[in-house]
């Protein structure tokens, strides 16, 4: 009782959660953002951030909604992919599949650029209940239409695009619950301990809808997934919002993009995180070809090298939050660099040892990206933009491993499989160094005076507005 109380008195005192802040408050966050380059967790032990955020009584209400909502996700990785196999002609499986999972996800990038008219002013609660609305009515349908025998593919297809149209902004409703809830220096504990639970919902998730699927067909999948979104529904509906959430004016896409143009840094953070991930697209694709062109296309191999990478996973993102003071740019970049490092021994070596240790490794480096991603960019962009700008990053980044994956097929089919995970890996190396230079160069600009995205005065900030 005595850390929640004062937690409590830290949240009121700070002033530093976008919940807090009204438009006018504005000059107070520009002047702190010198401050803001370096993240502090807090002073006392390493799990007192983790402690903190817990202490809030909506974020810790919170946390049983998102990991049931991520393991629904995480089984219907597997039901997707099974029910779009049971209704697809033998002579298209393959492009049925592939048009399901692009369904289930790219659909998302269309209703963030297209909706902020109506959406960008709402609170994280309402996002997180619109999304999770949405998606527990369609998947709850998709089942049914199938078991009375009404579901064939294209329906399948064009509901499950439905399902997505709205999951931008219940990702960055998730988001900004944190930023809302949480002050500047817990920010990163919170994205961590989310981010965990995702993980883990990816180790249980698929095993866990293989056994539905065995007992009751794919479909039941997605009917577990519907279920889970209710609960989040719920959760969420529960949480209480503070008084100045929700009034936030309405932002068009353009002022989004205007706000990445005057702070460079964010433009070149979205940037970086979208080449990440493009990088990334081709090793989902490349590593199950590799298992099954040098380690005998034994499915249990695959198992174990993602089964590694899962669990590295986890432990990555808790570990993530227990920091207590992070430069953020640099860990960023070392970051994407060690990723790339870490996927080349299973080119290298051919073994699964190899696999297993460099997944795990990778695992553990490539967790934290999207909590300190997140927390980087809620840290400079404006306060009553973080909804907006958190949206139209996810969704640039929900494009990205997809069409990386895409662009990985004929890669792998023209170079092979190992020569394209070296040439992913390099790649992402090259790109940590690539950003790193870009980084210097932007600051070193800024400190000259050259570009708009440096510090501004409150009478020039209020011109601007």
């Amino acid at each position: 009782m005595e850390l929640a109380a004062r937690a409590a008195d830290r949240v009121r005192q700070s002033g530093e959660t976008a919940g807090d802040q009204e438009p006018g408050d504005r000059v107070q966050v520009r002047g702190e953002r010198g401050r803001d380059r370096r993240l502090t967790a807090g002073g006392g032990g390493s799990v007192t951030g983790y402690a903190r955020c817990l202490a809030n009584r909506d974020f810790r209400r919170m946390q049983p909604g998102f990991f049931v909502s991520f393991l629904g996700d995480g089984m219907s990785l597997l039901g997707v992919a099974w029910l779009a196999l049971e209704l697809a002609p033998s002579d298209r499986r393959a492009t049925v599949v592939g048009l399901a999972v692009a369904a289930y996800s790219l659909p998302a990038a269309i209703g963030s650029l297209t909706l902020g008219r109506w959406l960008s002013s709402r609170s994280a609660k309402s996002l997180i209940l619109l999304d999770s609305s949405l998606r527990a009515v369609v998947f709850i349908l998709i089942p049914v239409s199938h078991w009375s025998g009404l579901l064939n593919a294209t329906a399948f297809i064009a509901l499950l695009a439905l399902s997505s149209l709205l999951h931008s902004w219940g990702i960055a409703g998730r988001q900004t619950f944190v930023a809302e809830h949480l002050p500047s220096e817990d920010r990163l504990a919170g994205h961590s301990l989310v981010a965990g639970q995702e993980q883990v919902s990816f180790i249980a998730g698929p095993p866990l809808a293989g056994l539905v699927t065995a007992a009751f067909g794919p479909a039941a999948v997605l009917a577990c997934d519907a279920v889970s979104y209710v609960y989040l529904a719920i959760m969420a509906a529960r949480a209480r919002v503070d008084g100045t959430v929700g009034r936030r004016p309405p932002i068009p896409l353009r002022r989004a993009g205007r706000t990445l143009v005057r702070h460079p840094e964010l433009l070149c953070l979205l940037a970086l995180s979208f080449v990440f991930y493009l990088l990334y697209g081709p090793i989902e694709v490349a590593v199950p070809v590799f298992v099954d062109d040098r380690l005998g296309g034994d499915p249990a191999a695959l198992g174990w090298i993602w089964g590694a990478f899962g669990v590295g996973a986890v432990v990555g993102a808790l570990i993530t939050g227990t920091l207590r003071r992070l430069p953020l740019w640099p860990i960023a970049l070392v970051i994407v660099a060690g990723w790339g490092l870490a996927v080349l021994p299973l080119a290298a070596f051919g073994t699964l040892a190899a696999g297993i240790v460099g997944f795990a490794v990778g695992g553990l480096i490539y967790a934290p990206y999207g909590p300190v991603s997140i927390t980087l960019l809620q840290r400079q962009a404006p306060p009553d933009e973080l909804v907006s700008v958190t949206a139209f990053r996810s969704a640039i980044l929900v494009i990205a491993s997809p069409l990386g994956a895409a662009l990985g097929g004929p890669l792998i089919a023209e170079i092979g499989a190992a020569r394209t995970i070296w040439l992913s890996g390099l790649a992402t190396v090259g790109l940590a160094a690539t950003g790193a230079t870009l980084v210097l160069l932007v600051r070193l600009s800024r400190r000259a005076g050259d570009l708009p995205g440096r510090p501004v005065s409150d009478r020039e900030y209020a011109d601007q507005a």
